[in-house]
């Protein structure tokens, strides 16, 4: 399967099928399965309608976990690299829980590159650090979290990938919620999906994304949790696929 060199981390990604290219952004901090949860259950469908392209984030699934790179703009441009790599100068962006942040912000610093998003069971701010991590991670800062991996990095999964969760969390931590104040900007197509009942991002966020974003459509999923990509597969890509056919 590919792997390319993207900012200086060897990414895991794969790709399927033909037409709009629609990049997916997974979830998690790290660690975990990256982006194979939603190769399984939502891109074979998918692909027989786009071209839909899944890659594991720095420090999950079958990507490298770099000792540094750990910033929230950097991820963004993780994004906009693997775009670059493959070709696309536009593409609609997908993405689910703590990867939603990821393509809000994607769009509004990168807005040419943006045609529409689709936004699962997410919210403008999907991780809430809990205070002890914070001090921890806080107090040691980016090159203390980066010796720290340097220090792991010839360790066995899964701690080899400790060090680069924490630099993640800490992206995160110092990103905070800028977002919020400026979904006005994301003047695209916007299709959010989310769960009544998701206890881990409420769906109250959801319908704060659809008062803000110009362009929102919000589909309810009515006993719906945080999984309904799985859990709901066939009327999430359902409702992925029709919005798709309207991009054209």
């Amino acid at each position: 399967m590919p792997v390319a060199r993207i900012n200086q981390f060897d990414m895991y990604y794969e790709t399927a099928g033909e037409g709009l290219p629609c990049l997916f952004v997974h979830g998690g901090l790290g660690g975990g399965n990256g982006s194979a949860t939603f190769r399984q259950h939502q891109m074979p469908a998918l692909a027989q309608h786009a071209e839909v392209i899944a890659f594991d984030r720095r420090a999950a699934g079958r990507s490298e976990t770099p000792s540094a790179g750990y910033t929230f703009g950097g991820f963004v441009d993780d994004i906009i690299a693997l775009l670059d790599h493959l070709g696309h100068a536009r593409a609609v962006l997908m993405a689910t829980s703590a990867g939603g942040p990821q393509i809000l912000q994607c769009s509004l610093t990168y807005p040419e590159r943006v045609v529409a998003l689709v936004l699962g069971s997410t919210a403008t701010q999907t991780v809430r650090v809990p205070p002890e991590l914070a001090s921890l991670i806080t107090f040691l800062g980016t090159d203390g979290l980066t010796s720290l991996q340097a220090m792991l990095a010839g360790l066995s999964s899964p701690v080899a990938n400790f060090g680069g969760i924490l630099q993640t969390y800490l992206a995160y931590h110092l990103h905070g919620d800028p977002i919020a104040a400026r979904l006005a900007e994301i003047d695209i197509p916007a299709l959010i999906l989310h769960g009544k009942a998701d206890e881990e991002v409420p769906f109250v966020e959801a319908e704060r994304l659809q008062a803000g974003l110009p362009q929102a459509v919000l589909v309810p999923f009515e006993d719906g949790g945080h999984r309904i990509m799985v859990t709901h597969a066939e009327s999430y890509t359902q409702a992925v696929t029709s919005f798709l056919h309207r991009m054209g």
